[in-house]
Formats: structure tokens, C-alpha cells, sequence
């Protein structure tokens, strides 16, 4: 079933419906298409801002990949393979690719999907999807009807939440306008258990200070960013963190969930202290005479109840009085 786009402004549940020469929302917002297609405008890059916004960047970008894959001594094939098995991708299932570029990763995400599958591609950069639109059939023969376009920021995306079984980016993250933003984004629009796979450039750390590591990061600065894991929304399951290419992209991979984590939060400890994970963390008190809290825990102790417990008495029956 066709995912429908929601208006990035708004970002109500509330589907576009579609117009003369574009998309409409409720509250008047409109968003034309590029000309000549169904790719809806959300919002794009300005021109000549970065390697992505100039004119051939899909053709620069492809000589980058190329140098790239020769330098390491790795098959583009065998990488993109490699990379994209983490999404754990089924035949039929939906899957958006934040910032797909030059449509590289199509033709394969488009084998392991199959013809009942969907792939929704979207970018900020005019030049990069426009190439990848053009692509599908003219380089990467992929003629089907179910890979759908859209030029939009992947810190807002027009979708509504719990929408794909899968969300993919490779490349590019580090220079996101907020990249805690953008990965909350794809965890949003991904549905409950889904995959969220994504990767950027980052030397491993055990690589940093080596010789090799240094001369590395001398070619492209781009390799001293950290992974962001600080970044990775609280239900996040089954994370894990790989590197490829030769230790200087990293990988970060997990299970998405709506839920919170299970923990028993209330359940008293047994022993000396006693009180539970809630009220050790928000149960905290003014500071009291040392040798009064000595006393208190001595007493506690002798009366065979925990601090806590001994503590909560006490100051429950001075409320009462």
C-alpha cells in the first residue's frame, strides 16, 4: 500500500491530497512538484552550497566512490551487500532512504524488497535526487512504478509516524543541520520494531592516533567525527556499531520500539539501605547532621528494617502529628 505524504509545517497525520501541480494540506500549505514529475517540493538545499548542490555533483560524487573503493581495496558490490544486510530486508516491505544521493544503494535495497515492496528516496539536494530519479531506468534498469521521490529535509520529513518497516542513510549525517533531530526523525517515521540503519564517516577509535589513522584524517577531516550514539533515542534495541572500509565509516544499527524499557522501577532492594530505583533517584533529602543520620541508620539496623524504610516511617508519622 502506497505511503502518502503528510505537510512537513503542519505534521499532522493528515494526508496531502494532490492538486493541479502539487500537494495541498488543510491549512493552505502547498507544495509543487519538480517539473515534469510526481516529485513533491518540501523543501531543498540552495545551490552551490556544498559538493551535493553544484552542478554534476551525481557525476563528482561518482568519481569520489570510485577513488574511494579503489584506495581501500574493496568491492563496491560486496560493501553496499555487506551494509545493507543489516537492514534485515524483506520481500514486500517499505523502506526510506534518507539522503539516497545519486540512487546508488537502489538497484540493491530493490532486489531484496521485490515487485510488492516500496522504496521511498528522499534528499535535500535538487542536482543529487534528480540524478537518482533519472537513473532508475537509464542507468540502473529498474523499471517500476513502486520507488517514489521526494526533495525534502531529512531533519523534517513529510511522513506520518510508524510509517516504514525500515529506514536507511549512508553518508552525510555528520553534516546534518542537527543530526540528533534527523535520527529521531527516521526512529519516528519507522514503525514499531522496525530497522534503522545508519552511516557516515568516522575512523574507528583504536585507528585515531596510529599513523595510518593520522594520515587518514589528513586527506578528510570528515574522518575524526565520533559516533553518535549519544544520540539514539531511549528504546532503541539491540544496538550494535560496526566499521567498514577499512575501519573509517561506522555503522550504527537497532531495533526501533515505541515502548519504554522494562524496568521495575518501584521494586524495593533487599539489605541495609532498601528503597527502589524511584525513590533512591527522586527521594533525595536536605543534608542532615552526620552524626544524626548515624544514629538513624544505627537504630534502623537494630530495629531490622532498612533506612529507607525506617526513614519513611519516621517521616510519615511526623506529617501525621
Amino acid at each position: 500500500m502506497r505511503i502518502n505524504y503528510i505537510c512537513p509545517d503542519c505534521k499532522k497525520n493528515e494526508v496531502l491530497k494532490p492538486s493541479n501541480d502539487g500537494l495541498l494540506c488543510s491549512q493552505d500549505h502547498s507544495f509543487r512538484f519538480v517539473e515534469g514529475t510526481e516529485i513533491p517540493i518540501f523543501s531543498f538545499q540552495d545551490d552551490n552550497v556544498n559538493e551535493y548542490s553544484i552542478k554534476h555533483a551525481a557525476e563528482i560524487h561518482d568519481n569520489s566512490l570510485d577513488w574511494l573503493f579503489k584506495t581501500h581495496h574493496i568491492s563496491e558490490d560486496k560493501f553496499r551487500e555487506d551494509v545493507l544486510s543489516k537492514l534485515h530486508l524483506q520481500d514486500g516491505q517499505s523502506i526510506l532512504i534518507t539522503g539516497t544521493g545519486a540512487g546508488n544503494d537502489l538497484p540493491y535495497i530493490s532486489k531484496k524488497i521485490g515487485k510488492l515492496g516500496e522504496i521511498y528516496a528522499q534528499d535535500f539536494s535538487m542536482q543529487m535526487l534528480l540524478s537518482a530519479h533519472d537513473r532508475v531506468v537509464n542507468k540502473y534498469g529498474i523499471n517500476r512504478d513502486n520507488i517514489y521521490f521526494s526533495l525534502s529535509d531529512a531533519v523534517n520529513l513529510p511522513f506520518k509516524d510508524d510509517s516504514f518497516d525500515a529506514v536507511y542513510h549512508f553518508g552525510g549525517i555528520n553534516i546534518f543541520s542537527d543530526i540528533r533531530k534527523a535520527i529521531t526523525e527516521m526512529d519516528r517515521v519507522v514503525k514499531d520494531s522496525g530497522r534503522v540503519v545508519f552511516g557516515d564517516e568516522g575512523v574507528a577509535p583504536w585507528l585515531k592516533e596510529t599513523e595510518i589513522g593520522q594520515m587518514l584524517i589528513t586527506n578528510n577531516p570528515l574522518y575524526t567525527y565520533e559516533v553518535p550514539l549519544h544520540y539514539l533515542p531511549a528504546t532503541a534495541r539491540d544496538v550494535q556499531v560496526n566499521w567498514t572500509i577499512n575501519n573509517c565509516y561506522y555503522i550504527v544499527s537497532y531495533n526501533s520500539s515505541k515502548d519504554e524499557l522494562l524496568v521495575n522501577k518501584d521494586l524495593a532492594h533487599k539489605g541495609t539501605r532498601g528503597g527502589s530505583i524511584r525513590t533512591r533517584h527522586f527521594g533525595k533529602l536536605e543534608g542532615i547532621n552526620p552524626e544524626l543520620r548515624e544514629n538513624l541508620y544505627s537504630d534502623a539496623l537494630k530495629k531490622g528494617k532498612s533506612r529507607v524504610e525506617y526513614l519513611e516511617e519516621i517521616i510519615t508519622k511526623g506529617l501525621e502529628k
